[in-house]
């Protein structure tokens, strides 16, 4: 096993934590003000994530834009490295496209400085770049559905990832782009459709959620996310950074198995506070920093598994919830594991608590 393996890049233990929390919902609920408040200019709203994941989060908030401005046609561009995490994405957005007719969906393997404009800064690579348009046929769910599951063979052949020599992290193998859309919305999408000459993009609302490992130093976190992030904002133009930030229940398991343990020494004040002194002081003027504010999640659970005594399914996912959130390495997890000392702690502080709860930090970086 990897000395450094990272816990979230445990696909099972992620799909658990996914399943049986309710943070998706919590951080869309969040985020729907915001989308709200978007002031469409032509040629229509422009959304980026920036990490997609499984895709339940960005699914939500595309509902969202079309409850908001539902013949309003929309951008929505993501990055995901995890060829596992873009099979579940395209499995989810078979209906967006029949409740949004008017959408250009775009998806890329890039890194965070590059995935907004859809180039990679690889003079190599890029002259190697994989770019696959798809044009959906047809009007149902269901046909939309079977065009994006034949995409597997690229992401295959594709979407394959090697070891960064220098920092040992993963990077694309080659640059690959996706650029979903109706064919009979061409017409009204086409000034939205990105192209390899003309693949510049400037957003409305970029989000950020969990985009970094919680222990990097706050210099890293807005080096390599928060500030190309905030290089793609077009002007009034919002990026919501979300990220866990600790003091609740699922930390203070963490904090009784390992007392030394520290998950986030760099939150939202830090961030801004290094933005402030370090971004080029021309770009610092046009922005703004909002609202800062915890996002409370919790583990889904029925009464009867809490008051009847803590069962062990709930006992599992507490345990899983707790490491991923506080994003235990899973070297030091598999030692305790073995032990089963975790589970007397675990059952005492979900009876405590009557569930199990933890916090994200939401804070709001505007460009004027």
């Amino acid at each position: 096993m990897k000395k450094n393996f990272r816990f979230y890049d445990n696909r099972q233990k992620y799909l658990l934590f996914v399943t049986t929390t309710n943070e998706k919902n919590q951080i869309a609920d969040a985020i729907r003000p915001h989308v709200n408040k978007i002031k469409p200019q032509k040629p229509g709203i422009k959304i980026f994530d920036a990490g997609m994941g499984d895709g339940s989060l960005l699914m939500n908030v595309m509902r969202q834009c079309h409850e908001a401005r539902p013949n309003v046609p929309l951008l929505v561009c993501t990055k995901e490295i995890s060829i596992e995490d873009v099979r579940l994405g395209l499995e989810k957005l078979p209906d967006r496209f029949v409740e949004h007719k008017n959408t250009v969906f775009v998806i890329s393997n890039l890194h965070y400085a590059e995935a907004a404009n859809l180039k990679s800064k690889n003079e190599v690579k890029q002259k190697k770049i994989n770019w696959n348009i798809i044009k959906l046929k047809g009007d149902t769910s269901l046909e939309f559905a079977q065009q994006l599951r034949k995409q597997n063979e690229f992401l295959e052949k594709k979407w394959n990832i090697e070891i960064n020599k220098k920092s040992g992290n993963h990077t694309y193998k080659e640059p690959s782009v996706m650029v979903i859309y109706r064919e009979d919305q061409e017409f009204n999408v086409n000034e939205l459709i990105p192209t390899k000459k003309k693949s510049d993009n400037k957003f409305d609302l970029i989000i950020a959620s969990q985009p970094y490992r919680s222990r990097i130093t706050a210099e890293k976190k807005s080096k390599y996310v928060i500030e190309p992030m905030i290089r793609a904002l077009k002007s009034k133009g919002k990026l919501l950074t979300i990220h866990a930030s600790g003091k609740d229940p699922a930390n203070e398991i963490i904090r009784k198995i390992w007392p030394k343990e520290d998950p986030f020494p760099s939150l939202g004040n830090s961030i801004i506070s290094y933005l402030k002194k370090n971004l080029d002081k021309d770009l610092l003027r046009g922005l703004s920093f909002g609202e800062k504010r915890i996002i409370k999640c919790k583990l889904r659970a029925l009464p009867t598994e809490i008051s009847g005594g803590i069962a062990t399914s709930l006992v599992f996912s507490a345990w899983n919830a707790s490491i991923y959130v506080n994003q235990m390495d899973d070297e030091k997890v598999m030692k305790v594991e073995k032990t089963k000392n975790y589970e007397k702690i675990v059952q005492n502080i979900v009876a405590k608590n009557k569930g199990l709860y933890f916090n994200n930090e939401i804070f709001v970086i505007e460009k004027k």
